[in-house]
């Protein structure tokens, strides 16, 4: 019996730092820069609000509803310099955190004790309106209830039966030891839902010798990544004690959700179930 054919091995994103990949750089090491200076932090922050006002007062109408902050639009946001697009002309979310919002709200996600590390202020007002679930947020650097190393939680086992993670591990040097300590806290049978830039055609690239945010940027795809996630991460979660489903947005939503929310209906969903311990 022939053997499987083996997944091609990941490499850079980008071919070269391109004139666009060099203004992604610099436009966020500007936006970094500012978040540590308090008052033009504040300034930035209401010109970003004024602007969002602006934007979903020009685009609004039918066709588009966003699940997090309720506004109906004919379209959201184009793409950008930055490379985001889709996003939310008043909330600026993103469609992965439409695509949670609308998990939540059907139910998808159950649990009644919340882990939440990096937590999206967009994502407050949705679990505003789940008031039985208990959200604790960690962050490393930024504000958050708890300040956690999620590659050293400093918190005791089976404290939760639910956990996001979303767009995180690819910024986190040694994944594997953050995935083993997300299955750690997590009650047995608990849920973890991990979401990161993923490509499935080709295995995970890595390199700790690409520092420079420009390298970054073209080999993981942004300037504060250190991997590029692939194929193989389903077996990395397995590892650390996760049965996983590996779930599309196409495969979790009909085409009229994702049309109206404006999913992206390629991006996957790692629903992630711990396993009993042995």
């Amino acid at each position: 019996m022939a053997d499987a054919p083996r997944t091609p091995e990941g490499g850079p994103v980008f071919a070269a730092p391109t004139l666009r990949l060099r203004a992604a750089v610099w436009l966020q090491l500007a936006i970094e820069w500012v978040f540590h200076h308090p008052r033009l932090f504040r300034a930035f922050r209401a010109a970003v609000d004024a602007h969002a006002r602006l934007r979903a007062l020009r685009l609004r109408g039918e066709g588009r509803v966003c699940p997090c902050c309720g506004g109906s639009f004919r379209h959201m946001s184009h793409r950008r310099i930055s490379g985001w697009g889709g996003l939310c002309p008043r909330c600026r979310s993103h469609p992965r955190h439409r695509a949670i919002a609308l998990l939540l709200a059907r139910g998808d996600l159950p649990g009644k004790r919340l882990l939440h590390f990096a937590p999206e202020a967009l994502l407050d007002p949705v679990f505003a309106r789940r008031p039985g679930l208990e959200r604790v947020t960690a962050d490393l650097y930024v504000p958050a209830d708890l300040r956690l190393d999620i590659t050293d939680i400093d918190l005791p086992d089976s404290s939760f039966d639910l956990i996001f993670c979303s767009h995180v591990l690819e910024h986190v040097p040694d994944d594997r030891a953050a995935m083993r300590e997300l299955r750690r806290v997590l009650v047995d049978g608990g849920l973890a839902l991990v979401l990161v830039p993923y490509r499935p055609a080709v295995t995970t690239y890595e390199d700790p010798s690409i520092t420079s945010p420009l390298d970054r940027m073209v080999a993981f795809g942004q300037q504060d990544h250190v991997r590029i996630c692939g194929s193989d991460l389903t077996d990395r979660l397995r590892e650390a004690g996760f049965d996983v489903e590996d779930r599309t947005v196409a495969e979790l939503f009909d085409e009229t959700t994702v049309e109206c929310a404006e999913l992206d209906p390629d991006e996957h969903f790692f629903l992630s179930r711990a396993s009993p311990a042995r």
